[in-house]
């Protein structure tokens, strides 16, 4: 139920084929689609103090980050809260001013900042050592292709150590399968 307004509730749905948020009145009428996108809603973290602000996290930015971002109920404007690029894993605070924000990406093994929301300053609680910094590993890179049908797949690649492009190596391919919808 939405805060402050208890003849309202936000519903999350896949009913256009993503998952995404919708705002309701008590009697089953929708009043607004608050998310849309070929993306996908993943969490619902709850309301500002007002009840006119509401967090997530979802895939919005693309498909293999997670973010937290923040709803403005009335105007629809979304706001990311999230910096770093990589998958953010959030906890906010009661009063939903702060956010406890651990992420990692592919160079970053875990940092662990605390932000004040509305000041948006925060403060460094852990910044992980890369557990395999005394190793000689290659470079690697995320892209994407298009399959048949004009979509977007994400490939990670992995280059030897001492990469030579003038020469010849076995290649290995991995499919993940996943079912995002």
């Amino acid at each position: 139920f939405v805060k402050n307004k208890p003849d309202q509730f936000i519903w999350q749905s896949k009913k256009d084929g993503w998952n995404h948020l919708y705002l309701y009145d008590i009697s089953g009428r929708l009043i607004k689609q608050l998310t849309a996108g070929k993306w996908e809603v993943l969490e619902v973290k709850g309301f500002d103090d007002k009840g006119e602000n509401f967090f997530y996290t979802s895939t919005e930015e693309s498909p293999i980050t997670k973010n937290l971002y923040e709803l403005n109920l009335k105007s629809l404007k979304t706001k990311r809260l999230t910096q770093a690029t990589g998958v953010h894993n959030t906890i906010l605070s009661d009063d939903e001013k702060y956010v406890i924000d651990s992420y990692s990406n592919t160079t970053d093994a875990k940092t662990i900042n605390l932000t004040n929301l509305k000041t948006g300053k925060s403060k460094l609680l852990l910044q992980a050592t890369n557990p395999l910094s005394a190793y000689d590993l290659g470079q690697v890179s995320i892209f994407t292709i298009k399959n048949n049908e004009g979509t977007d797949l994400y490939c990670r690649l992995y280059k030897p150590v001492n990469f030579d492009s003038t020469k010849k190596y076995p290649v290995v391919v991995q499919r993940v399968k996943q079912n995002l919808r």
